[in-house]
């Protein structure tokens, strides 16, 4: 323990109740006063506040990086390396687009290489125990966007594009009936080149 932070009374005695004096220093004599630690001197040069002890000031943490914005740059970062891929291939991007008959909002609307019109749904990140389609909370929200969609009169082909598939289990499962029911056109995975080569046959 700091010299600093020693406790001038005994365990017995209260904070409140401590008169100053000290078993090695007679009754009525000055208490010997530590001199304080360079940490505990303010901006201005002095020792704790006039009306508190520096051992009741509270310091305030630094703010923790939010889960949320973390999550948010790596979502940005991957629909770019999205965009890149269609524009290589030889798409042309429209940007988002919001089916307020439906209530979805696309994250890219493109024109194929043929002329044909698709829309895509990125769902991907680097980090992360269960990253891209693998929380099957974000596969269920895909299939519900891809259930909407097959309500319009002219939809346009769905596609996701992830950074990473689910390989067993529930989501798997999940997965393979929406395909299966038409909710999407296909999925694929931006990472698996055997994979985004079927972009190029819509």
């Amino acid at each position: 323990m700091d010299q600093s932070d020693s406790l001038p009374f005994e365990p017995s005695e209260s904070f409140f109740t401590y008169s100053g004096t000290t078993p090695e220093s007679p009754e009525g004599s000055e208490p010997e006063v530590s001199e304080p630690a360079d940490g505990d001197l303010d901006d201005d040069g002095t020792w704790g506040d006039a009306d508190l002890p520096a051992r009741d000031r509270v310091r305030s943490p630094a703010p923790a990086r939010s889960f949320q914005a973390s999550a948010g740059i790596q979502g940005r970062q991957f629909a770019e390396q999205c965009d890149t891929l269609l524009t290589h291939l030889g798409f042309t991007l429209h940007g988002r687009r919001v089916l307020t008959e439906v209530g979805v909002e696309i994250d890219q609307e493109a024109l194929s290489p043929s002329g044909r019109r698709v829309w895509f749904e990125y769902k991907g990140s680097v980090q992360g125990n269960r990253p891209g389609l693998r929380r099957t909370d974000t596969l269920k929200k895909a299939v519900a966007n891809g259930a909407l969609l097959r309500n319009l009169a002219d939809p346009a082909p769905y596609l996701v594009v992830t950074s990473h598939l689910p390989e067993s289990g529930a989501g798997a499962a999940m997965l393979r009936s929406a395909l299966e029911l038409g909710y999407f056109t296909d999925v694929v995975c931006l990472y698996d080149t055997a994979a985004t080569v079927r972009l190029k046959n819509l």
